[in-house]
Order: C-alpha cells, then sequence, then structure tokens
C-alpha cells in the first residue's frame, strides 16, 4: 500500500487512453487532483489557464510532444516553479539527456510502476516545498531591500539638505559649488557661511569609506561645523565669562580640536580629510588647513596663471596630539579659488587612468571665461566625459569662490 502523501493540482498528458485512464485513477487515488488531456496540445492549453505545480507527460504523442510541451513550460512566465516528469519507453543516454536540455526533472518508464512513480512525486514535492521557501524568502528579503531603498533615498535626502541650501550675499564675492555622491550616501560635505560681518569659512571634508558609516560621520561634522551650534565653540570662541563677545577660532585650532574628537576608529580605520579655510573680508586673507586634504588651486585673475597652494597636514584623527600648521594667501580682484575632494583628480578613465592635477587645471583654465557656477559645471562635465560609462568611483565636491570687482 502506497502512504498517502500531500495533495497537488496535476497534469497529465498522454494520448493513449488506457495508459492515460490508469494514471490519472492512481494519483486520484492518492488525493492528487488530476487534470488530464489527451495531447500535448489541450496539455498547454489547460496549463496556460490553470496552475499545476507538478506535469506528467508520455514522451511521445502526436503534436506537441512531451519534450516540447515541458520546454513551453519552462519559458512560460509563470510565478512559481513546476516539476515536470516524463514517461517514456526511452532508456537511452541520448534521449535522457534530451529531455533533461527540454527542462524535464525526472523521468519514468513506460509501463510505470506505481511505487516508482510514487517516489518521484515524493521527490518532487520536496523540490516544490524548497522552491515555494526559497520564493518566500526572496519576498521577503525583497521587501526588506525596498524598505533599505527606501530609508537610504530618504537618508540621501536629509544628507543633500545639509549642503549649502542658500549661498551667503556678500558684497564683491561671488560662491559656486558642485556636488556629484558616487551612491545614494557619501562621505563627502560642503558648506561655505558667514561666521561674522567680516569672517567667512569655507569647507570641504571627505570621509574615507562609503556608506552609511561614512555618511553618518559626515552629518556628524556637518552639524558641528556651523556656527549655529554655539554651544559646541568649534568655530567661534567666547572671549569672557560672562559670555560678551568672541573671537574666530583659527583654522588650526579647529583641527587641533577635530582631531581630539574625532580619533581615527581601530576596528573600521574611519577618518577623515578635511580642508578648511576662514577668509578674512576685510584683508582678503585666506587662512586654511589642509588635513590629509587635497590643496585648493587658486585662478589668477591678473596673470591666468593656476596652481594648486602649499600645504600639508595628517588626515583628522590619524596621530593623537597631531599639530596643523595654518597657511595664508591673500587674494585679489578677478581671483577664483576652488576646494575640492580627491574625488576630482582620482577620477577613473574605463581604462583605469587617473584625471590627475594637471587635467583639473587645464579644465579650470579651460573654464576661466565661463561665469562660476557655469564653470563648475563645465569641470563637472569634463570629469564625466573622462570616467565614460564606468561613472564616478567616488564621491566628488566642488566648492569655489571669486573675488569681483568692486562697484
Amino acid at each position: 500500500m502506497v502512504p498517502d502523501q500531500d495533495s497537488m493540482n496535476v497534469l497529465i498528458a498522454d494520448d493513449d487512453l488506457v495508459s492515460r485512464t490508469v494514471l490519472r485513477k492512481t494519483l486520484e487515488k492518492w488525493g492528487h487532483d488530476v487534470l488530464a488531456a489527451p495531447d500535448g496540445d489541450q496539455a498547454w492549453a489547460a496549463f496556460q489557464q490553470e496552475a499545476f505545480p507538478v506535469v506528467i507527460s508520455d514522451w511521445m504523442m502526436p503534436g506537441l510532444d512531451g519534450p516540447e510541451l515541458v520546454r513551453r513550460i519552462r519559458h512560460h512566465n509563470q510565478n512559481s516553479y513546476v516539476y515536470t516528469i516524463l514517461l517514456t519507453a526511452r532508456s537511452q543516454k541520448e534521449d535522457i539527456v534530451a529531455g533533461m536540455e527540454a527542462g524535464a526533472d525526472d523521468f519514468v518508464t513506460k509501463p510505470f510502476d506505481a511505487g516508482e512513480l510514487h517516489a518521484r512525486l515524493r521527490a518532487g514535492e520536496r523540490i516544490l516545498s524548497l522552491e515555494h521557501s526559497l520564493a518566500s524568502r526572496n519576498r521577503q528579503l525583497e521587501a526588506a531591500n525596498n524598505r533599505m531603498q527606501h530609508d537610504l533615498q530618504a537618508a540621501a535626502q536629509i544628507q543633500k539638505s545639509l549642503l549649502p541650501q542658500r549661498l551667503p550675499a556678500v558684497p564683491g564675492l561671488n560662491f559656486a559649488w558642485a556636488f556629484r555622491p558616487c551612491d545614494e550616501l557619501t562621505g563627502d560635505i560642503l558648506n561655505v557661511f558667514r561666521l561674522d560681518e567680516t569672517h567667512l569659512a569655507l569647507y570641504v571634508l571627505d570621509v574615507s569609506n562609503h556608506g552609511v558609516p561614512a555618511a553618518l560621520l559626515a552629518v556628524t561634522l556637518s552639524r558641528l561645523l556651523t556656527p549655529l551650534m554655539n554651544q559646541s565653540h568649534l568655530l567661534k570662541e567666547p572671549c569672557s565669562t560672562n559670555g560678551q563677545g568672541y573671537r574666530i577660532v583659527p583654522p588650526a585650532e579647529v583641527g587641533s580640536q577635530l582631531n581630539r574628537r574625532f580619533p581615527m576608529d581601530p576596528a573600521n580605520g574611519q577618518y577623515f580629510t578635511l580642508l578648511y579655510g576662514v577668509l578674512d573680508l576685510t584683508t582678503r586673507e585666506f587662512s586654511y588647513i589642509q588635513a590629509g586634504h587635497p590643496g585648493p588651486v587658486l585662478r589668477e585673475g591678473a596673470t591666468g596663471r593656476s596652481a594648486v597652494l602649499e600645504g600639508s597636514g595628517l588626515p583628522v584623527g590619524f596621530l593623537e596630539d597631531a599639530n596643523y600648521l595654518e597657511w595664508r594667501r591673500s587674494l585679489a580682484v578677478n581671483d577664483r579659488l576652488y576646494l575640492y575632494s580627491d574625488g576630482v583628480p582620482e577620477a577613473f578613465s574605463p581604462s583605469g587612468e587617473q584625471f590627475g592635477e594637471a587635467r583639473f587645471l587645464e579644465a579650470i583654465k579651460a573654464s576661466a571665461s565661463a561665469p562660476l557656477k557655469e564653470s563648475l559645471a563645465l569641470i563637472e562635465k569634463r570629469l564625466g566625459e573622462w570616467c565614460g560609462t564606468a561613472g564616478f568611483r567616488d564621491d566628488v565636491s566642488l566648492l569655489a569662490l571669486e573675488i569681483l570687482e568692486s562697484e
């Protein structure tokens, strides 16, 4: 006596009435719901109208034979897997290979043995159960992935809101920025803002690695490097005990404070590079630190020369007691100053060649006649053309200021 098994919806196709009837009755005795078709064409029509997890087909039939029926089933866009068995008197290796290439899962010799057929169905039931479990897990993973994508997009919008939404209105100065993240979340951040009536702060920072950890640190630093958070005293420090008056914290001290607050994480090696500077609006002197970051580029309005300004320093967090040298440069009318992340010179072509400092200086020269904002767009376009279809491998940040003619 063959034991009962879980009921399944089974489609059978056999042009021999006796064989078809015996097979149907056997399957129904085991508790299965059976639809019996007299040929492959009718079986195929039935399959397109109803879900059958199991199909048992004779090999040789007029019209649509068994292998072709299986082949069509495999190419049909169904939501779940279909276990197929071919009934055949063939036993040659090349016949078995042909059936498997058509997509058959198993074979039963005709005339079939009930015990053998039951064992084959048991095997099919286990496979279908695994397929169902896998499909369920895939649906769960897809739902989780959709939630993660939604969260990443929301986080990216929050991060984007930290970029300059309104550039400071300073007579005699013009500002522009460009930002191209390589992923949803980025480790780059930039900003330009007034510290007071006579001082302006600019920075570009780049957290090592990518993804959520880098983005979280970038957001933290962005909130810290803002004059609105007076309680931090990082950029503006009270001068007296009664809270009256303040001093602008020099860039070197800002770097040292950040270095103490954010030591490199030994677990993941996370750190960040920073170019932070203060522009004195009365003297046009730009004081800055270069903490492991690419040096600023000055485009001189008078001579048309472009050059990377001198500077050096370790990334923030590399060394516990690191001190940062402060560099200074006076700016003149029509000068343009460019701050940027290493994603600019280190942009790769499809062949693996870096964009490099020389090409960056050439791009600045080629865009010098355009308004400042358009010049950054031209530089960004040139970078995109250099990277080609491979796209950017790293985040690209550009922040520029221009000294205008006095009215």
